[in-house]
C-alpha cells in the first residue's frame, strides 16, 4: 500500500506550525524546490508531493539548527564560502566540506525524528534514501562547482541502493527541543535539473 504524502505532508505542516514557523507555497523555478528563513518555510509545488515531503521536513531540521546554534550554524556556512573562495582543494576545504555535510546531517536527524513523532516512521527510510542522494550530489557541487542533474543522478542513485553497491546509512533521529525560530538570510534549497 503506497504512502499516503498528503497525510505526512499535512501532519508535518501542523507539526512545524506548532513550532511558530509558518509554511508558505509558492511556484518557483523548477530548480527551486524550496527556500526558508527562519521563521517560514516555502516549498514549490512543481515538485512531486513526496519530494515536498522531504524537504519540508528537512527545511525544518535545518532552522531547528540555526535557531538553536545560530553562530556556529554561521560559521560552517562562512567556512565553506571561504574554503570554495580560496580553492576547492586541501585539508581546509576538506574539513569545511565535512562540517557542512555533518550540518546537513544533523538537519536529517531532526527531520527523520520529527517523521516518527508525527507517525509517519514509515517514510523515514525513503527519505533517507532521498537526502542521502542529496547530500551527495550536493558534495560534489561543492568540490566541482557544478550540481550533477538532479534526476539522473536520483535514477543511479536509486539503483546504486537496488543494486547493494550503496549501503543508506539511516539518519540518527535527533528530538527537536522547543525553540524560538530565529530569522536567518534566506537558504534556497536546490535541485539542478540539467
Amino acid at each position: 500500500m503506497a504512502t499516503a504524502y498528503e497525510q505526512v505532508f499535512g501532519d508535518l505542516k501542523r507539526f512545524i506550525t506548532a513550532h511558530d514557523v509558518q509554511i508558505l507555497t509558492r511556484r518557483m523555478d523548477v530548480e527551486k524546490p524550496g527556500e526558508f528563513d527562519g521563521p517560514t518555510i516555502t516549498i514549490n509545488p512543481v515538485h512531486d508531493l513526496e519530494a515536498r515531503c522531504y524537504y519540508l521536513a528537512h527545511s525544518f531540521g535545518s532552522i531547528c539548527q540555526w535557531s538553536l546554534h545560530i553562530e556556529q550554524a554561521r560559521k560552517v556556512f562562512e567556512n565553506l564560502r571561504q574554503a570554495k573562495t580560496a580553492g576547492r582543494m586541501g585539508p581546509t576545504f576538506d574539513r569545511a566540506v565535512a562540517a557542512w555535510r555533518q550540518f546537513e546531517q544533523t538537519s536529517s536527524g531532526h527531520a527523520v525524528w520529527t517523521l516518527d513523532e508525527i507517525g509517519h516512521d514509515d517514510v523515514i527510510p525513503p527519505y533517507s534514501v532521498f537526502f542521502r542522494a542529496d547530500i551527495e550530489a550536493m558534495t560534489v557541487f561543492h568540490k566541482t562547482g557544478k550540481e550533477p542533474p538532479w534526476p539522473e543522478f536520483f535514477a543511479d542513485w536509486k539503483r546504486r541502493v537496488a543494486s547493494g553497491e550503496v549501503e543508506v546509512e539511516p539518519f540518527r533521529p535527533k528530538p527537536v527541543p522547543r525553540f524560538r525560530p530565529v530569522r536567518i538570510e534566506t537558504q534556497d534549497v536546490l535541485q539542478e535539473r540539467d
